[in-house]
């Protein structure tokens, strides 16, 4: 488990790279996420743990999800069969 100031600081940096997005730009970034998602495996471990505390903080709509990180986690592990 990564230390609480190590957590703290990695959401800072992604805080300050929030991508913000229109509503009707909502379909390219969902896409995107897919096709992240599609290729998760083939990403380093770094990449894996710095798109998760990006996605995190990430601005959305749904602003607040209880024990976001745990299940942005899960969610990635969920589909093993379908992420290659």
């Amino acid at each position: 488990m990564a230390e609480p100031a190590k957590d703290i600081r990695s959401a800072k940096i992604a805080e300050r790279k929030a991508f913000k997005y229109p509503s009707e730009d909502e379909t390219y970034v969902r896409r995107l996420g897919s096709a992240v998602l599609a290729h998760w495996n083939e990403l380093s471990d770094e990449l894996r743990s710095k798109i998760l505390t990006e996605a995190a903080v990430v601005w959305d709509r749904e602003y607040n999800v209880p024990q976001l990180t745990q299940k942005l986690d899960n969610f990635v592990r969920r589909y093993p069969g379908r992420v290659r």
